[in-house]
């Protein structure tokens, strides 16, 4: 009796421990600040519900998931800091990360242990080793006010300087290239790099082009025409298309990444926050700031199904598997069936502030 006690014990521990181990499972649950409320949520992808919630001590901007870290990344602009908060142990533990500058862009490299970090104001790039707690790579007087974006390794990173007109690159060891583009750098997106990390796509909303660059040469390979005032391409998982929102014609312009030819231009949504292709990269969700969210076929362009959901919204988060888009709305979240471009659940009673759902696996390749 004394031995079967013993090992209903260990059973039941095991179970407690891994109820909390399993947020660790970095595609199948999504995280969402609330700077109103300091809190993080918790939302489990599979069951469509929140499932935790905690408090903490600064107010959060916005949160990263890490898988290699078993850890989310919470960045706080006016603390000029950091909050690691460990998610392999219970508890929530929350480890201090003090930085000099503040974290106005925080990305996470591919390889999941360091991060990049941007100050705008004080035009200075960092690049930190977070588990280490060292600085990688310092430059300063860089200007940009897009997001940065890394390559395959996490061991060099890309921006567009809108006061030169160029993109840039720097590794590890300091080494930097650059690229004119343009002479109005303003007009310019954020680079997105093609999967196998060969190519970069970049809009220019003052020419109408998406500018596609040989990233190993660094060296301007075509200029396309798409529709008015492009913004940040957004690739497929399967690395086959790059899909641009034009905004100023409420439109979607699909490219080939192997061919570079424009296949089509079709309508698509106003102010467009995120294109998230899903259900094997068969069907595309464009999404509105304001709530509009469109389905189309992927390959053609052709309309699937729209949708309002009467309320500002934050980036789309497609689930690792593709099956299953989640968009933040003022005070929850709604999930969509990517396959039937039908809405599957919607979770209330959350934030009015809650910003868009980080999972560290998901669909969400492009960038």
């Amino acid at each position: 009796m004394k031995l079967y006690i013993k090992y209903l014990l260990l059973a039941l521990f095991i179970l407690s421990s891994n109820s909390f181990a399993q947020y660790t499972d970095g595609a199948r649950y999504a995280f969402s600040a609330s700077v109103s409320e300091s809190k993080i949520f918790v939302t489990d992808l599979v069951s469509k519900e929140t499932v935790d919630q905690f408090s903490l001590t600064t107010e959060p901007d916005y949160v990263a998931a890490s898988l290699d870290l078993k850890a989310l990344i919470v960045a706080h602009r006016n603390a000029k800091a950091l909050t690691l908060v460990d998610l392999s142990k219970k508890g929530f533990q929350q480890i201090p990360y003090p930085l000099t500058i503040s974290p106005d862009i925080v990305i996470i490299s591919p390889l999941g242990e360091t991060a990049a970090i941007y100050d705008e104001e004080a035009k200075r790039l960092e690049v930190h080793a977070l588990k280490r707690k060292a600085i990688l790579l310092e430059l300063d007087n860089v200007t940009t006010n897009k997001d940065f974006t890394f390559n395959l390794d996490g061991s060099k990173l890309y921006w567009v300087d809108y006061a030169s007109g160029e993109l840039r690159n720097a590794d590890l060891w300091s080494k930097q290239q650059s690229l004119r583009l343009t002479r109005n750098g303003d007009a310019l997106s954020a680079l997105t790099r093609s999967i196998d990390g060969q190519l970069g796509f970049i809009s220019d909303s003052q020419r109408n082009v998406v500018t596609v660059v040989d990233l190993a040469a660094m060296k301007i390979l075509r200029e396309i025409p798409v529709g008015s005032a492009p913004q940040r391409p957004w690739g497929t998982s399967d690395g086959q298309y790059m899909l641009i929102p034009n905004n100023a014609d409420n439109s979607v312009t699909a490219i080939s990444t192997f061919s570079l030819e424009v296949l089509y231009t079709v309508p698509g949504v106003a102010n467009a926050t995120s294109i998230n292709p899903g259900w094997l990269d068969s069907n595309t969700a464009l999404i509105g700031k304001n709530g509009e969210v469109e389905f189309i076929e992927t390959i053609s362009g052709k309309s699937l199904a729209s949708y309002d959901l009467n309320s500002t919204v934050s980036e789309g988060l497609v689930t690792s598997d593709s099956k299953t888009l989640a968009v933040s709305t003022a005070g929850g979240i709604t999930f969509f069936d990517m396959r039937n471009s039908e809405i599957l659940a919607s979770i209330s009673d959350l934030p009015n502030d809650l910003s868009k759902a980080s999972a560290a696996v998901s669909n969400n390749l492009c960038h």
